[in-house]
């Protein structure tokens, strides 16, 4: 498992350090298809695509009418750095963790309290409207 584990992650690695190019075609002005791989790729809706036209000021002329392909780079530009990792164990967190981890303390386990059905407070031992004298009138 730790072998796959650390394959996978170094594959990642590998792709995200060689970059990846985002190839979008536009027809029109919508977008047609997209494709993403490692380098720029020539893509084509199947129309033909207009010559250009020597006249520019013809007011005829859509400038959406035209297809074309536009590609994005996306790469990483900072390099990896392996880097060692110092841990430490720190005592007071040892006892706790294995209390709680080790011998299985668990936390959620609840002791459900049972209440008699038919149970009523105590009567008071102290008569309070005599004793405070308050009375209802």
């Amino acid at each position: 498992m730790k072998a796959f584990i650390s394959i996978c992650l170094s594959f990642l690695l590998l792709f995200s350090t060689v970059g990846v190019a985002k190839t979008t075609h536009w027809c029109m002005g919508h977008e047609m298809e997209s494709v993403v791989g490692f380098g720029e790729k020539h893509l084509d809706c199947g129309m033909e695509m207009p010559a250009e036209q020597e006249n520019s000021g013809d007011a005829s002329a859509d400038p959406d009418s035209c297809c074309k392909n536009t590609t994005q780079h996306l790469q990483v530009d900072d390099d990896f750095q392996v880097s060692q990792l110092d841990f430490q164990l720190n005592p007071i967190f040892i006892l706790p963790f294995v209390q709680v981890f080790v011998v299985g303390f668990d936390f959620f386990a609840v002791n459900a309290l049972h209440f008699p059905a038919e149970s009523s407070p105590d009567p008071p031992k102290r008569d309070f409207q005599l004793l405070y004298q308050t009375f209802l009138i």
